[in-house]
C-alpha cells in the first residue's frame, strides 16, 4: 500500500487562502492592482470551491487576457486544468506562474503537489525545496518533502521536517509518514510510542488504520497491528481493508483458518477482488489443498486474464498438480509477452521438462543461464536436462557450476551420475556416500549407490543400499531391479525373483528417469 498522499484534491489550498485573504495577501502586481481585476480573482476561487470550472476559467481568462503573466491567475488556471484532467497544461500554467512571479508559494506547492502525482518524485522534491525556502513553516511543504524522503528510504531527512510540524498537524498522512521512517530508522519503542498516540488520535479512517496495521506487520510488529485492525473492525465490521489487513497478518503468522475467514469476509465485501482471490488461493496451498486454489486463481483470472503475476501463480499451482497442459500455455505466453524476464523462461523450461522434452528443456537453460550466470538453480536444470540426453560430460561441467554457486544434495547426486556414467566409479562412489551423510533419506542416491557397488561387486554394500531405497520409495524401478541382480549374485534366488516381478510391474507403468527436484523461482515483483 502506498503512502504517496493524495495531492490532486488538495491543488487549491495554497490558491484559496492568498485569494482569500486568509494569510497571505495577493502578490502585489500593477497588472492586477484594481479591484476588478481582485473581484475575478475572488469569484474565480469561489467558482473552484464549487466546481464550477467552466465559470472560474472564463474570469481568469478575462484577467489574463490584459495581464498574460499575472501570477495568481496562471496558478489559478493550473489549478482549474489538473481538477479538469489536464496536467500537462497545468504543470505548463504553474511554471509560468513561478517563472514570473518566482516567490508564488501556491504556484511552488502546486508544481510539487502535481510532479507527484505524475510520479516525478526528484523534482517535485526540487520544487518543494523551493517553497520550503519561501514559507519553511508551511504544513503540507514539510509533509509533502518527509513523504518524498520516506519513499526513498532517506529517513533521517524525512524526519527532520515531520519534527517542523506542529502537533495539531498530526493527520493521516503524517502518521503514516512517521511511521514509516521510524520503523525505517529502526526506532522500534518510538514507533510503539507513536502508535499509542495514533490509537488516541480519534482517526477513524479505516484505510489509514489498514496502511498503518501493514507497516506494523512489516517491521515484525504483528501483536500492536492486529489490535489495531481488531479495534477498527469493531468500528466497522466490513472494512474491506481491514479485513483483507486481518487476513494478510493471521497469513504470515501461519493461522491460515483464521486468515481463510478473514479474506473471505473480505471476498464478501468486494467479490471479483482480484488480491483476495489470490491471498485465498495462496492461504489454500499453503493448507495442502491445491484443488481449492486452484479454483481461486480460475476466478481470479476470469476477473484479470492479464495481470502476469496472477497467470505465474496459476502455472506454478498447475504445475505442481501435474496438469501440464494448463501450465504450458501460460508460460508460453508470459515468456512470450516478457522475453526478457527470467522466473518465466525458468518456468517453461521446468514444463519441457516435465514434458519429457530435454531438447527443448536445455535450449531453454542455455539462454536462462546466459542471462542470469549466479543462479545455482539455472545450472542445476541445464545440467539434468543434459544428462537426460547422455551429454554426460556437458551435463557435469554444469552441475560442477550449479555446486560451486550452492551446495545442494540433489544437485551432487546428478553429478555423481554424470560421473558414474563417465566411467569416474569411485568419485561416483564418493559423492553418493557425502549426499547421503547429509540426507540418509535420498532414496535416488541410495539407488544410484547400490547400483555402483553392484558393478564394483560390492554386493553386501550394494544390498544394504538397495533395500533401504526400496523402503524409501517401494516404485524406484531401478532400486528393485538392482536388488534383484544382488540377491541372485548372493544366491537367493526367491528374493530375486521377487524383485525382477516387481520391477517388470513396474516397468509396465512407468518411464525409468532420474530423479529431479524442480524448484520454480521466484517470480519479478
Amino acid at each position: 500500500m502506498t503512502l504517496m498522499i493524495s495531492h490532486l484534491t488538495r491543488l487549491a489550498v495554497c490558491t484559496l487562502m492568498v485569494v482569500a485573504g486568509g494569510h497571505e495577501p495577493l502578490q502585489a502586481q500593477k497588472t492586477k492592482s484594481d479591484d476588478v481585476t481582485r473581484n475575478r480573482l475572488v469569484q474565480a476561487v469561489k467558482a473552484i470551491e464549487q466546481q464550477q470550472f467552466q465559470e472560474a476559467e472564463n474570469l481568469l481568462n478575462s484577467v489574463l487576457a490584459t495581464a498574460p503573466n499575472d501570477g495568481d491567475a496562471n496558478n489559478l488556471l493550473g489549478v482549474v486544468r489538473a481538477k479538469q484532467g489536464h496536467p500537462v497544461e497545468a504543470e505548463k500554467l504553474f511554471r509560468r506562474a513561478i517563472l514570473h512571479s518566482p516567490k508564488h508559494l501556491g504556484a511552488h506547492i502546486n508544481l510539487g503537489e502535481l510532479l507527484i502525482t505524475t510520479n516525478r518524485s526528484a523534482q517535485a522534491r526540487s520544487v518543494l525545496l523551493d517553497a520550503h525556502k519561501l514559507a519553511p513553516e508551511r504544513v503540507e511543504v514539510n509533509l509533502n518533502l518527509a513523504t518524498l524522503y520516506a519513499d526513498k528510504g532517506e529517513y533521517k531527512q524525512a524526519l527532520y521536517y515531520l519534527d517542523l510540524l506542529p502537533r495539531e498537524a498530526a493527520n493521516d498522512d503524517y502518521f503514516l509518514v512517521r511511521l514509516k521512517t521510524l520503523l525505517g530508522l529502526k526506532q522500534i519503542a518510538d514507533a510503539r510510542s507513536l502508535t499509542r498516540e495514533f490509537i488516541q488520535s480519534g482517526i477513524r479512517n479505516t484505510q489509514t488504520h489498514a496502511e498503518y496495521a501493514m507497516l506494523l506487520a512489516k517491521s515484525g510488529l504483528n501483536d500492536e497491528a492486529l489490535r489495531i485492525l481488531e479495534t477498527a473492525q469493531q468500528n466497522e465490521p466490513k472494512s474491506f481493508p481491514v479485513l483483507y489487513g486481518l487476513g494478510i497478518i493471521n497469513g504470515n503468522l501461519k493461522r491460515y483458518d483464521t486468515a481463510e475467514e478473514h479474506f473471505t469476509a473480505a471476498l464478501n465485501v468486494k467479490p471479483d477482488d482480484v488480491a483476495t482471490l489470490r491471498a485465498l488461493a495462496r492461504i489454500a496451498r499453503a493448507k495442502g489443498n491445491l484443488e481449492k486454489s486452484l479454483s481461486h486463481l480460475v476466478e481470479a483470472r476470469r476477473v484479470a486474464p492479464k495481470v502476469p503475476a496472477l497467470l505465474y501463480e496459476f502455472g506454478v499451482t498447475t504445475f505442481e498438480m501435474d496438469l501440464v497442459l494448463d501450465a504450458l500455455p501460460v508460460f508460453e505466453q508470459l515468456h512470450r509477452d516478457y522475453p526478457n524476464e527470467p522466473a518465466y523462461l525458468y518456468a517453461l523450461a521446468a514444463v519441457r521438462w516435465k514434458k519429457g522434452e530435454t531438447v527443448e528443456t536445455a535450449r531453454l537453460m542455455k539462454m536462462y543461464v546466459a542471462s542470469r550466470p549466479r543462479d545455482a538453480a539455472g545450472f542445476y536444470l541445464l545440467g539434468a536436462a543434459l544428462l537426460q540426453q547422455d551429454q554426460f560430460a556437458q551435463a557435469r561441467v554444469a552441475l560442477e557450476r550449479s555446486l560451486n554457486l550452492k551446495p545442494d544434495p540433489d544437485t551432487e547426486y546428478l553429478l555423481g551420475v554424470s560421473l558414474d556414467k563417465l566411467g569416474n566409479r569411485a568419485a561416483a562412489i564418493e559423492i553418493f556416500q557425502r549426499v547421503i551423510r547429509a540426507r540418509p533419506d535420498h532414496a535416488a542416491a541410495l539407488s544410484a549407490l547400490g547400483t555402483a557397488y553392484r558393478e564394483a561387486g560390492s554386493y553386501t554394500e550394494a544390498r544394504a543400499a538397495l533395500e533401504r531405497a526400496v523402503e524409501l520409495q517401494a516404485n524406484d524401478l531401478r532400486a528393485n531391479y538392482q536388488l534383484g541382480l544382488v540377491y541372485s549374485k548372493l544366491g537367493d534366488k526367491e528374493a530375486a525373483k521377487r524383485m525382477f516381478a516387481r520391477a517388470d510391474d513396474l516397468r509396465s507403468r512407468q518411464r525409468n528417469e532420474e530423479s529431479v527436484i524442480l524448484k520454480l523461482i521466484e517470480p519479478p515483483n
